[in-house]
């Protein structure tokens, strides 16, 4: 069996052997003509400048390369590599936005071998858009957290605006441009040089642009920081029968930040003074911080909205009780009458809130000896309203054993 096998391999192994002999045979002494393709050659762009001088630019991963086809006798073409040829593309043509059949030059070919092209001369197309400089402003993310008790400025930005050049297709994807600085644990200004990037809306970086300058220098500014009470500051009067109900702020602190030296002396940031003979009713108004100089808010906004509540004044009678206190169990107390009528005067909410069930007088007749007596009736203020007029001012106190 074993010898059986190595019989068989020993003929395919000849079998092999003679068809080489011949396939050299033939090679040698007939040499057939043969057509084979040659894939993937490159191709090289010369005056490409004129791209650029047109306004256009090429879009990226484009790849220049053709096949040929050629033809020569057999041991020539069997070794041809791509290699053996130089192939360039003339970009000084006209050009235009899209694809561009740019015909190629055979500047190189090896020896004993013809380019076969059926007529059709190869080309390659090379695809361009428009070349596009937008402007756009520099942002600046601020990225960590400073040393406790500190905080950043507005960062400050030059230049604040920079070109953003490509291709017309990638140039309409950008949104802004953006760079970062990393402040963490710092407690002093930090300085420096930084790249600028352009992004999308979903903040993707936008590849195949250039930012013209590449790099901004940026300064911000870190400082000690304080939390204050607003206090809202008017000036003259609201017009006759106006009053305000209440004064309310967006916030009612602000932090600030400065020299250490500074912010320290400050208790309180005012506002710059509200005019309140221009008001005639409840209104919101955004109302600028009076900053100290030296001393900054972190906002970009450097005010707050304040929302005044006025009311009309109005007047109103009500009817109290007079109730007797303290009387002694020797004597009757009898009273001229047993109400007073007051005029008060206040805001429309609340002189309508006085509930005149919960009102009342109280006289206390210990006092008094037997015998008739007039009673002034002296009543100040009642729940936050002013009393302007009493009726009667007195009244008439009847004591008796």
């Amino acid at each position: 069996m074993a010898n059986k096998d190595k019989q068989q391999i020993m003929a395919i192994v000849l079998s092999v052997f003679i068809a080489f002999i011949l396939w050299l045979y033939v090679m040698g002494e007939k040499n057939p003509v043969q057509i084979r393709t040659i894939e993937d050659i490159p191709v090289t762009l010369y005056n490409v400048e004129n791209v650029k001088n047109s306004n256009l630019v090429m879009l990226p991963n484009q790849n220049f390369t053709i096949n040929l086809t050629i033809k020569g006798r057999a041991l020539d073409v069997f070794k041809v590599t791509k290699e053996d040829f130089k192939v360039e593309a003339d970009m000084s043509g006209y050009l235009k936005r899209g694809d561009n059949n740019i015909p190629v030059e055979i500047k190189k070919k090896p020896q004993g071998v013809e380019i076969v092209t059926d007529g059709i001369y190869p080309y390659i197309r090379v695809k361009l858009d428009n070349l596009v400089a937008k402007s756009y402003p520099v942002n600046i993310n601020i990225t960590g957290i400073p040393k406790e008790g500190y905080d950043t400025l507005e960062p400050v930005v030059r230049p604040s605006e920079i070109i953003v050049i490509g291709p017309e297709e990638y140039i309409n994807k950008v949104s802004y441009v953006e760079g970062q600085v990393d402040v963490t644990g710092a407690f002093s200004d930090i300085s420096n040089s930084i790249i600028v990037k352009a992004y999308d809306r979903e903040r993707k970086q936008v590849s195949n642009v250039e930012t013209d300058p590449k790099y901004v220098d940026v300064l911000v500014s870190v400082k000690p920081t304080k939390e204050v009470p607003i206090n809202v500051v008017t000036k003259n009067t609201l017009p006759k029968g106006k009053v305000i109900k209440s004064i309310n702020l967006s916030q009612p602190k602000v932090y600030i930040l400065g020299d250490v030296n500074v912010i320290n002396k400050i208790k309180e940031i005012e506002t710059k003074p509200i005019d309140l003979q221009q008001i005639g009713q409840s209104t919101s108004l955004q109302v600028e911080l009076n900053l100290p100089k030296g001393v900054y808010v972190k906002s970009k906004d450097k005010s707050i909205q304040v929302d005044l509540v006025v009311e009309n004044i109005i007047q109103r009678e009500i009817k109290i009780p007079i109730l007797m206190k303290n009387q002694g169990d020797t004597y009757s107390y009898t009273l001229s009458q047993n109400e007073v009528t007051l005029t008060v005067r206040g805001s429309e909410s609340q002189v309508n809130a006085l509930d005149e069930k919960q009102l009342s007088y109280e006289l206390d007749v210990s006092q008094y000896d037997e015998g008739e007596h007039t009673v002034p009736i002296k009543i100040t203020k009642i729940s936050n309203v002013d009393v302007v007029d009493i009726n009667p001012t007195s009244i008439k106190l009847r004591v008796n054993k």
